[in-house]
């Protein structure tokens, strides 16, 4: 079964699932499961906050902070379209989106 991933410019690859790449994930969509790279705080990773560290460690919990939580389908696609464009409305929307989202 493939898998699309993205990567921090928005570029969709088509992979297999459990290989491993050599860049950075911060969206996946591997049939009807939908992730994005999220803290367990509820915000989305934005690549363009200085303050957002992506190998930044949850002292707290344990592990990373930054990890692909499950997210809408409408999430997934405002998140990639911010990646894509680097606009902050569809960042905006797609916080908004997996905020709400039910979980």
């Amino acid at each position: 079964m493939n898998v699309i991933v993205v990567d921090i410019n928005g570029t969709p690859h088509e992979v297999q699932k459990g290989a491993q790449q050599d860049f950075v994930v911060l969206a996946r969509w591997s049939g009807n499961r939908f992730l994005a790279m999220a803290s367990n705080d509820g915000d989305l990773f934005n690549p363009l906050d200085v303050n957002d560290n992506i190998s930044k460690k949850d002292k707290e919990r344990g592990g990373m902070f930054w990890r692909l939580r499950t997210c809408s389908q409408e999430c997934y696609e405002q998140y990639t379209t911010f990646l894509r464009s680097k606009s902050r409305t569809p960042y905006l929307l797609a916080q908004r989106r997996f905020r709400n989202d039910f979980r």
